[in-house]
């Protein structure tokens, strides 16, 4: 299985680079910034960017589940029928930000299939729920392919329909490798890894209002298939929390992360924590 996982993405990946140059320009006027650093609200609503990665879709209509990562992306994402939504909030530790502790909400829906075709996902954020509610928001698109047990690919665009200020839309291609374990209590672990432009610029790109390409990705490890343990780099910094689903009639995912632990960001660190469901309603 480790050898399906190394081999599937590394593949993968080698074959998305190839797109890349389609989907996310290297030159490095591709795309101007709107700001010369992302809009860290962003990474908070769903900390997913796009809420349905901690709102448990595209996970065959089981429901939700735990995150697989925390500020990036997936491959993953909803089919027909999946609906999902929830929120988010981000309290900043460095001093001398506090006006930026803020939340977001996600809601989004799924239209295709992702094993017979194609799956599209459309997530709607609105930002600044406290601040200045609902003064920002966007609409993301995500076109996502299961390929082979577990290993999926997608192309995606965040913020591509936005109002307000401070945000800069980001596109990425990406690809993900879940694989069952079963050894005692560890039942799963996963890995993603992408390339895109905007808010995964690295900390240099993004400082000189520069837009070029950049590296993000995460590993998680799975544990009863209802409690995730992860770590993302979201193109300038680490990230690393947990994942879990809270039964009941309403089951919920929710997602605390610590936010750019190795203090590399700007901004510094950040508490995050996100909840979100989703129903099969097809």
């Amino acid at each position: 299985m480790c050898t399906l996982l190394r081999h599937g993405l590394f593949a993968t990946i080698s074959g998305l680079i190839l797109v890349l140059g389609a989907v996310v320009p290297c030159g490095a006027d591709a795309q101007s910034l709107r700001t010369h650093l992302p809009r860290s609200i962003n990474e908070s609503a769903g900390l997913g960017y796009a809420g349905g990665e901690i709102a448990g879709e595209g996970h065959g209509g089981q429901g939700p589940a735990p995150a697989l990562t925390a500020g990036t992306p997936t491959a993953y994402g909803a089919e027909l029928g999946d609906v999902f939504g929830g929120v988010a909030y981000q309290r900043y530790l460095a001093a001398g930000i506090p006006e930026r502790d803020d939340g977001a909400a996600f809601i989004g829906v799924g239209i295709g299939d992702a094993h017979e075709a194609v799956g599209l996902e459309l997530t709607y954020a609105p930002y600044d729920l406290v601040e200045e509610p609902l003064s920002d928001g966007s609409v993301s698109l995500k076109i996502h392919r299961h390929l082979y047990r577990g290993l999926a690919i997608a192309v995606g665009m965040e913020d591509l329909i936005r109002y307000g200020d401070r945000i800069s839309g980001s596109a990425y291609v990406v690809a993900s490798q879940t694989v069952r374990v079963n050894r005692g209590v560890l039942t799963g672990m996963s890995a993603t890894l992408g390339v895109g432009d905007g808010r995964f610029n690295t900390m240099e790109n993004l400082s000189s209002g520069t837009n070029a390409a950049g590296v993000f990705g995460g590993l998680s490890a799975q544990f009863a298939d209802r409690v995730h343990v992860l770590g993302t780099w979201h193109g300038q910094d680490l990230n690393v929390g947990g994942s879990f689903v809270v039964p009941g009639p309403v089951p919920m995912t929710v997602t605390p992360v610590w936010v750019n632990v190795l203090d590399e960001h700007v901004d510094g660190h950040r508490f995050a924590i996100s909840v979100g469901t989703s129903v099969q309603v097809l």
